[in-house]
């Protein structure tokens, strides 16, 4: 019979791409993960990794074994749920979140404030990660629940093997400096600060991926000359006059004075900030008792 602990080794390991950050992830050490890997190779007796470069990958046979592993996981978590439904007066044990640099400051943190107060046996940690990052490790069991966001023009892909709830619409302004020719505005459009240079996300997040097409909207590229994935820094070329950046309102940190915002329109820049977890989770009580926390801190 496959050994459901070292089945899960095998899964974070496809999940986390080696050996180091699935243990990390499972909190055990690197030697413990390979000793639950060699466990299934010896009763299969066919190798479940190989090398390439400095990292493993999973071999096709092991690939196949995650890929039916990850159902089997989610089928026992749920009967698990079922299992201990109501023996708990409170939510126990650890949850995971996983969320986006400016949710886990505007959503998270006020969630785990909340948290330790009516959970206090939840054992909460939150990792960031992008959106598109995000779903994939939802969906293959690497965390609880997360906070993701897609723009109103680039929706997230979300598999039907999740639950969505939408929490909040955030919005996004430019930051200028305060003696740009703009900083008095009340509202500009894209077409405004073409003759601008950007600071934005790294190429193929979600956020880098809206401000090039807001600008393509009316077939123009914005010059982006900086990519950094802190807003921190973002907002600091900002205040050395060296760049402009779209920056949202979640999350935002204090600004400093000789940082303007604008208001920006046609289009104005929104995302939808949501929860996500898996279907198969959808009864358990920790699940459930966090997501009625995020509800009630941001009614719809």
């Amino acid at each position: 019979m496959i050994d459901v602990v070292a089945l899960r080794a095998l899964v974070a390991v496809r999940d986390h791409g080696s050996i180091v950050a699935a243990a990390t992830a499972l909190d055990l050490t690197p030697s413990a993960v390979s000793q639950q890997v060699k466990k299934l190779e010896r009763q299969s007796r066919t190798p479940m990794l190989e090398r390439v470069g400095r990292g493993v990958v999973l071999t096709e046979r092991g690939r196949l074994l995650a890929e039916r592993g990850t159902t089997l996981l989610a089928d026992l978590e749920q009967v698990e749920h079922i299992a201990v439904g109501g023996a708990a007066t409170s939510p126990r044990g650890t949850f995971r979140i996983a969320a986006f640099s400016t949710a886990s400051r505007g959503v998270v943190a006020p969630l785990l404030a909340r948290l330790r107060s009516t959970a206090p046996e939840l054992d909460v940690t939150v990792v960031e990660s992008d959106p598109r990052e995000t779903v994939t490790l939802v969906e293959r069991g690497g965390a609880d629940l997360a906070i993701v966001h897609d723009w109103n023009t680039l929706p997230l892909d979300v598999p039907p093997t999740l639950d969505r709830h939408q929490l909040l619409v955030d919005v996004a302004d430019v930051l200028v400096p305060w003696d740009h020719r703009l900083a008095l505005e009340e509202s500009v459009t894209p077409l405004d600060l073409l003759a601008d240079r950007w600071i934005t996300t790294p190429a193929g997040t979600i956020c880098h991926e809206w401000l090039v097409q807001m600008f393509a909207m009316h077939g123009e590229r914005p010059d982006i000359r900086f990519f950094d994935g802190s807003y921190a820094t973002h907002i600091s070329m900002v205040e050395h006059g060296v760049a402009v950046a779209l920056v949202p309102r979640l999350g935002r940190e204090p600004l400093p004075s000789r940082v303007r915002v604008v208001e920006v329109v046609d289009p104005t820049p929104q995302r939808r900030v949501s929860s996500l977890w898996r279907t198969a989770s959808r009864d358990n009580p920790a699940r459930q008792h966090v997501q009625r926390e995020l509800e009630s801190l941001h009614p719809s």
